[in-house]
């Protein structure tokens, strides 16, 4: 009998530790997935953060690219003045007009040579004076760049001579010898005081949203990490980072929460009730198979308990959903705030076409009187000047007409980037058909081999594709003036499913280093000495391209022709013949 017993207890004991091993096992599982459930929405969280942190550095990134532009363009200002007339004779009334009109500028300084010899203003700047930066070992890597790349490069953080830290961007000033090479003149320098040039952007609103950020770059010589600018000494912790392009480099703009990123209200009160759920099940799992005839009356109970459970569930999950309301909210005001910025950006964009109208035109009639005086002064009393004055006369007269192409290109430009883009079908074989006869009309002694498709059809803007095609084939037939053989071809090749259209020409062609300045205006690969121009018909052409969405580049070869590629966005310009 008592072995009988012992038996029966035993064999209670082991089913007790099977069912508790099995009760256990399934609030492991239980747990699994509710801190799954917890662990996704915590991502979610930190997700939607980090995308409202991005976009809050897009923005900023963009303030500061804009501001930099806007704080270099004063070099190239000076440096055209340079190119026109050799020298600058009212450097400090320019600088203090440029300095006050773009902001963020420290100084401007002139550098014949690479020595500094007029800086503005020139109070606690009179160490720079006589500064060599080609002798200088710290700048003289990145001023020889400058030089070989033809292009402005932007240095620093630097420690200036006369004290104190800044950017430093040096543009290099090349002039026209009389039909030879062109010859080094020195470089134009803004100074950009970190202390004067950060006020100017609007980095501080990012620290008063609540935001940490740095700027850094990697050092050209050196490839280290050299920091820039950043509103506390203490380490991002996983910043949100935009990369910001800028002259010969990159900047990285990193932006982090003040504090570091915070969890989600609702993460250890997750874990808590994920705890407590699988306890739950896992206790009703082994009360309900330990004592199946309790079980009616334990339903109830835990029932109740589970029913309170879910009422505390839902109302986290109600929580949750409040605040993921709040975060749209945030967006939404945040993208109201972006279209208040568009339309702030519109409003000005016209008043800026309206003041370029205006001054244009202004500027017309004097340039008229100019002109026409010295032509009379040449027509009446050319006989009574000696060479000398009569080719003044001449070249005074050239100027005036120059300056009024010139005026006529800026407002061309300037319109292409105001007009409503009105896309139709467009055959742009027979509108080239048509600027190549105009071409052939204007100079019918040239003999040009034209090649042309039979039918090109696109959807685009004919106005403004015009425009382009004109400006295209106007180039190729002008740098194949010197070819007893000229030829020219107009064509599409395909790239995948985007159709690439191409003019191509045997012109004299052009050094593929240089061909970054293409299309910025009034950057020029040859000499107006060896062919006419205002130097802004292909900065025109990018602009009208870029507006239907497309991209242009170009290949070419010394005295081997070049070759002009461009492409128009959307599915309804796949061409069709």
């Amino acid at each position: 009998m008592i072995q009988d017993d012992h038996c029966k207890g035993g064999t209670r004991s082991a089913l007790r530790g099977n069912l508790l091993g099995q009760a256990i096992v399934v609030a492991v599982m239980v747990f699994g997935v509710c801190a799954t459930i917890v662990t996704l929405m915590e991502q979610r969280y930190h997700q939607e953060q980090r995308h409202i942190v991005a976009e809050v550095a897009a923005g900023a990134a963009h303030s500061l690219d804009r501001q930099l532009s806007r704080s270099l363009s004063p070099t190239y200002v000076l440096a055209s003045i340079l190119r026109a007339y050799g020298s600058i004779k009212n450097f400090d009334r320019l600088a203090v007009d440029m300095m006050e009109q773009y902001g963020g500028i420290s100084a401007l300084d002139l550098a014949p040579q690479g020595v500094v010899s007029a800086v503005y203003p020139l109070a606690g700047n009179e160490k720079a004076i006589g500064f060599n930066l080609l002798n200088d070992p710290t700048q003289r890597t990145e001023a020889l760049h400058a030089i070989s790349s033809r292009s402005l490069t932007l240095a620093g953080p630097l420690e200036l001579r006369q004290g104190g830290t800044a950017l430093v961007g040096r543009l290099p000033v090349f002039l026209e010898t009389g039909g030879g090479p062109e010859r080094f003149w020195g470089f134009v320098i803004a100074v950009l005081r970190l202390e004067d040039f950060l006020p100017a952007t609007n980095l501080g609103s990012l620290t008063q949203s609540g935001y940490d950020y740095e700027i850094f770059r990697a050092h050209p010589e050196t490839g280290k990490r050299q920091s820039i600018a950043r509103s506390t000494a203490i380490p991002l912790p996983k910043p949100v980072t935009h990369v910001i392009e800028v002259p010969n480099g990159q900047w990285i703009l990193a932006v982090a929460p003040q504090g570091g990123w915070r969890c989600s209200p609702l993460y250890f009160a997750g874990y808590g009730l994920a705890v407590a759920v699988s306890l739950l099940v896992g206790a009703l799992f082994f009360s309900t198979q330990r004592q199946p005839a309790l079980l009616r009356r334990l339903v109830a109970e835990r029932t109740k308990e589970l029913e309170r459970t879910n009422r505390e569930l839902t109302s986290k999950v109600t929580e949750l959903e409040q605040a993921r309301a709040e975060i749209r909210t945030l967006n939404d005001q945040l993208e109201l705030r972006v279209a208040e910025r568009t339309a702030q950006l519109e409003s000005a964009n016209r008043e800026l076409s309206s003041f370029s109208y205006s001054v244009s035109h202004d500027l017309r009639a004097p340039l008229r009187h100019i002109a026409s005086y010295a032509q009379i002064l040449l027509d009446e009393q050319g006989d009574k000047l000696n060479g000398e004055g009569v080719g003044i006369l001449g070249r005074i007269h050239a100027a005036g007409v120059r300056m009024g192409e010139l005026i006529d290109a800026l407002l061309n430009l300037s319109r292409m980037s105001r007009d409503a883009l009105r896309r139709r079908p467009v055959d742009l074989a027979a509108l080239a058909g048509e600027i190549l006869d105009e071409l052939k009309n204007a100079e019918p002694e040239r003999r040009v081999s034209v090649i042309l498709p039979g039918r090109l059809e696109c959807f685009a803007d004919p106005d403004l594709i015009r425009s382009a095609l004109r400006n295209l084939l106007g180039n190729a037939w002008k740098y194949t003036a010197r070819n007893p053989d000229a030829a020219i071809e107009f064509g599409v090749a395909q790239d995948g499913d985007t159709p690439v259209y191409y003019v191509k020409d045997n012109g004299t062609g052009f050094d593929m280093r240089y061909a970054g300045k293409l299309f910025e205006p009034f950057q020029r690969l040859h000499s107006e000495g060896e062919f006419g121009g205002t130097g802004v018909g292909l900065a025109t052409v990018d602009r009208i391209i870029r507006r239907h969405g497309g991209r242009i580049w170009a290949e070419a070869e010394l005295e081997k022709g070049a070759t002009f590629y461009f492409t128009l966005g959307g599915e309804e310009d796949k061409p069709r013949g």
